[in-house]
This record gives C-alpha cells, sequence and structure tokens, in this order.
C-alpha cells in the first residue's frame, strides 16, 4: 500500500512531466544512484537541468532540489533572469536549507522543501517554461499582498543598517511563537530565529556520510533562548554589515547573495558564543573552511591596489 507521501512525490513528478524543455531520466541497471530522486534532463541539449532528492540531507524537509539555472531555460535565453527567478523561489518556499548531494554543478541553486513546497515550485515553474517570452519575471508583492503575509521579515532602514532591536531581550522561542508576533518584533530578532532553524538543521546532519563526511558541529549554548540573545546582539554591533568584508548585508530578498548569513569564526570550533560572526551569504560560501585571519588576509590582498 502505498504511503502519503508517495502520493504527493508521485503528483510532484506528474507536475514536472508537464513542464516543456524537461524530460524525465528513469536511470538504469548502469546508473542505480537515479532511484534516490527524480532526475530531468534539458529535452534539447540532453544534460542534466534538475533533481528533487528524497534522501535528504537535512531532517526536516521532504525533498531537496538541485537546478542548474543556466540549463534551465530555452538554449538562447539569458540565464541570468532564470537564476534570479529560482533565489527569489527559493527565499520565498524554502523550509531549511539543502545541503548538497552528489554529481552537482558548482552553481547549482539548492533549496530544501517540504511537499507542499515542492509542488508549489513544480507549479510555477510549469509556468513559466510554458510562456513564449517574457519568462523570469519576478512579480513585485503590492502593500495589500505584503499585509496578507506577516510573517514576512520586515525590510531594513532606508540608511541600509539592519534596524535596532532596542533594549528589549529577545522574546522566547517557544513552539507557540506565532506569525502574528513575527510581525511586530524587530527584524534583527526575526532573523536571528531563522538563523537558529538553519543552525539546528546544519548541527543535524553534521558527522553524516555520504560521498564525504560531513564536519562535526555542536550547538553550545544554554538553550534557543540563549542563541536568539547572543545573535540578535551580535546582529546589532554588525550594524549592517558584513563582519568580514564590510559590504552592506541586505535582508529584503532583493540581492539574495548579501543576506546575513552567520558564519563560525573557527571553522573547526561549534556553534559557541565568541565563536559567531554575522558575514554575507556569499562571503560564508567563499570563506568555506578556511581559517579566519588566512581568508581576511586573502581580501586585504584583494582590495590592495
Amino acid at each position: 500500500m502505498s504511503s502519503p507521501q508517495d502520493a504527493r512525490y508521485a503528483a510532484l513528478k506528474a507536475k514536472l512531466d508537464e513542464c516543456p524543455n524537461l524530460k524525465y531520466n528513469p536511470g538504469s541497471v548502469q546508473n542505480p544512484t537515479l532511484v534516490d530522486g527524480l532526475y530531468y534532463d534539458h529535452r534539447t541539449i540532453g544534460k542534466w537541468v534538475l533533481s528533487f532528492y528524497r534522501n535528504v540531507k537535512t531532517q526536516g524537509n521532504d525533498v531537496e532540489l538541485a537546478v542548474d539555472p543556466y540549463r534551465l531555460g530555452w538554449p538562447n535565453d539569458d540565464s541570468r533572469p532564470a537564476r534570479r527567478w529560482l533565489e527569489h523561489q527559493r527565499d520565498r518556499l524554502q523550509h531549511l536549507e539543502s545541503g548538497i548531494h552528489a554529481h552537482q554543478v558548482p552553481n547549482a541553486i539548492r533549496i530544501g522543501l517540504t511537499y507542499d513546497g515542492a509542488l508549489e515550485f513544480a507549479s510555477a515553474l510549469r509556468a513559466e517554461l510554458a510562456k513564449p517570452n517574457g519568462r523570469w519575471a519576478i512579480a513585485q508583492p503590492s502593500a495589500t499582498t505584503a499585509s496578507q503575509h506577516p510573517e514576512a521579515p520586515a525590510p531594513p532602514e532606508q540608511t541600509g543598517k539592519a534596524p535596532s532591536a532596542g533594549p528589549a531581550a529577545a522574546p522566547a522561542a517557544d513552539a507557540g511563537y506565532s506569525h502574528a508576533e513575527a510581525a511586530t518584533e524587530p527584524s534583527s530578532i526575526a532573523i536571528a530565529r531563522r538563523m537558529l532553524i538553519t543552525t539546528k538543521a546544519t548541527c543535524a546532519q553534521s558527522g553524516s556520510t555520504s560521498t564525504v563526511v560531513a564536519k562535526s558541529k555542536e550547538l553550545h549554548f544554554r538553550d534557543d533562548q540563549h542563541f536568539l540573545e547572543e545573535v540578535t546582539a551580535l546582529l546589532q554591533q554588525a550594524a549592517g554589515r558584513c563582519a568580514l568584508s564590510q559590504v552592506l548585508l541586505d535582508d529584503t530578498g532583493t540581492r539574495t547573495e548579501f543576506t546575513p548569513s552567520l558564519d563560525r569564526k573557527d571553522s573547526n570550533g561549534h556553534y559557541a558564543p565568541g565563536n559567531l560572526q554575522i558575514v554575507a551569504r556569499f562571503i560564508n560560501r567563499w570563506k568555506s573552511d578556511m581559517p579566519d585571519a588566512e581568508f581576511r588576509q586573502l581580501l586585504a590582498a584583494v582590495r590592495a591596489p
């Protein structure tokens, strides 16, 4: 007897099968790794473009998506709008950050999703690929739409700095926390809450074995409240700038690579007080597991005349 998860997985495949330019790759005896998900090639160029994985790297996701923005559209399409559209969908639909699966191209967009989010993504993708022209446009939310989604984070102040959380301590991170509360709290605390979710997911998958063994990472705080207080204080100290590069951070979703990201100064250490700093998402990715001092030296060398 099939499970509800199997039914939703089949519904996801049905939607993807309707996407123009995508061709399902069922795998073969010679390539048995394809049994762990849905793999699609570009119908015209015959190369991999998109995968939905069921063997998720981050516990809490139902499926994890990897997609190559440079192969997604029609052969003569400009790939930059497609990438921006995918990043917008990630910001809109992501549940928890996806881990890295094998055989992905370096520029793949990765998104962790619930089944509902995956179905919504597949429907949106099908609609974009079916357009004869004008693909990958991102609709700007109206004031009415924004008011109907109070969970959306408030944009930074016009100065470009992160809004101050004021003297009040971060509210308790309990299961009863509501979207209505999110609408009234300072955005620095809302960012800290998202970082808490991501950090817990990262720690949960650390030490797991796939193609490589994920580095062991632990959350060394007394409780969620302690984490929120520490990270909210870091966000206030950052004053809207990356601790390593000093570029302005952006949590509006307009420039996703400049989104605030939580970095461990010592990549061999844990998520602990004194070992964290706020950086831009792309800086965190560039730094990877490089020692903090060495990465700062490289940044200084790039800036040198």
